[in-house]
């Protein structure tokens, strides 16, 4: 049987045919379908190709520039956007709303939210799609305060707020943890929005507000009145919101029993759901369960742990003084790089602790081989051998830290045997 063309590379050729004047396909449609498609590919060599095949086809004379060819290539390719903004402004496309929308939320992610706030006041045409990309832009920096300044602005230009303007207005109350203002923008999302309870973004947003704040009673209510008036069917996003707003406040029996209670109502959780079982298993001490939550990721869920759940696991087991089970989820069909230096060095801590010479000092290879000037390392490794009056050990690994030029962090402490 002849071999399956690759679909990428296809589309890889088809592009650079595109974008010769010599092709002779029907250029426009044929260009911009094309680079649509290289635009939104999960391939990151092909959506590289978007930015120049516009320039070569725009220098051939292929295609006129319109919005349809410039918001493609400026979702492919945001470090290009200050190149793209030129662009559009010396051919008369500035004044689209889609193609500022699409400048606005490619300076927001490459961080630029000064120049994304810039586009939008200077723009002649401004409606909710384009401010809510400037709000967006705001999040990503984190500059929560900027935003919530930012979002009167829609009130000004009397524009129209929509369920993704009020999730990101709570989202800011919520990092700024303003309780009042939190509450106002609720109290605002139920006058200007029509079927508040069935928005699970707004919702979760909601939660995770007022858990923010210290308000847990009301992410309750209003997780319980989202569940009501949804009969049941709640999506993975809000229950993770209320199982993160239980595990912010140290309320870990009730992060199991709603995590219980989720995958009994046909619910499947994601990998943040998970981690917030898994985190709350590690505060709590139910080790039985966390290990059952964990194995389940991949045999019930095909999910594949990341290095924050193999952390959650290892320090929890570590707690409970099962280094050797800990050792052993650590190692068992998992590459290093799942894990990380700070769950390595939590093993050995606890290797030193309990006095497990020989997992301790295989805990430290592996640290060290992810960072090898980590001084840290090399002292709680020390301290292990000293615990385990190793002193022959620990003069070599001085000589070591010697030899390496590593230097002891402040606070640091370091046995001197035979003191």
């Amino acid at each position: 049987m002849a071999p399956q063309p690759n679909p990428a590379a296809v589309l890889h050729a088809a592009l650079l045919r595109a974008s010769s004047s010599a092709s002779g396909l029907p250029p426009r449609i044929t260009f911009n379908s094309l680079l649509a498609a290289a635009s939104s590919s999960p391939h990151p060599r092909l959506r590289a190709l978007a930015l120049p095949a516009l320039a070569l086809a725009h220098a051939a004379g292929v295609v006129p520039l319109d919005s349809y060819t410039l918001c493609p290539v400026l979702r492919a390719a945001p470090s290009a956007a200050e190149t793209l903004h030129a662009l559009a402004a010396k051919s008369g496309w500035l004044g689209s709303v889609f193609v500022s929308c699409a400048l606005a939320a490619s300076y927001g992610g490459s961080g630029r939210f000064h120049d994304a706030r810039r586009l939008f006041d200077e723009s002649p045409t401004k409606n909710s799609v384009f401010g809510n990309a400037v709000l967006a832009a705001y999040l990503i920096a984190a500059k929560w305060a900027p935003a919530l300044g930012f979002a009167r602005r829609f009130l000004e230009l009397r524009l129209q707020v929509n369920g993704c303007t009020m999730t990101a207005l709570v989202q800011a109350c919520g990092e700024v943890a303003n309780a009042d203002l939190g509450a106002q923008a609720h109290g605002h999302a139920i006058r200007r929005l029509e079927g508040l309870e069935a928005d699970m973004f707004l919702v979760s947003a909601l939660v995770d507000m007022y858990a923010k704040c210290g308000l847990v009673g009301r992410a309750e209510r209003l997780f319980g009145l989202a569940h009501q008036v949804n009969g049941g069917r709640c999506d993975v996003v809000l229950w993770t919101a209320m199982l993160n707003a239980y595990g912010r406040h140290g309320q870990c029996k009730d992060v199991i029993r709603m995590y219980d209670l989720m995958v009994a109502s046909g619910i499947n959780p994601d990998e943040l759901a998970t981690l917030a079982v898994l985190s709350a298993c590690q505060h709590a001490g139910e080790v039985a369960k966390g290990l059952k939550y964990f194995e389940s990721m991949h045999e019930h869920y095909g999910l594949v742990p990341a290095p924050e759940h193999y952390g959650c696991v290892v320090n929890m087991l570590c707690r409970a003084g099962e280094v050797a089970k800990a050792w052993e989820i650590a190692t068992k069909n998992v590459c290093d790089s799942a894990i990380s230096v700070s769950t390595w060095g939590a093993l050995l801590s606890a290797c030193k602790d309990c006095g497990n010479v020989e997992i301790g000092r295989m805990a430290a290879q592996k640290a060290i081989k992810l960072e090898p000037a980590n001084v840290g390392i090399y002292i709680e490794l020390s301290n292990l051998y000293a615990r385990a009056c190793l002193w022959e050990e620990v003069d070599q690994l001085r000589e070591v830290i010697k030899d390496k030029g590593l230097e002891k962090d402040v606070g640091s402490t370091w046995v001197e045997h035979g003191s």
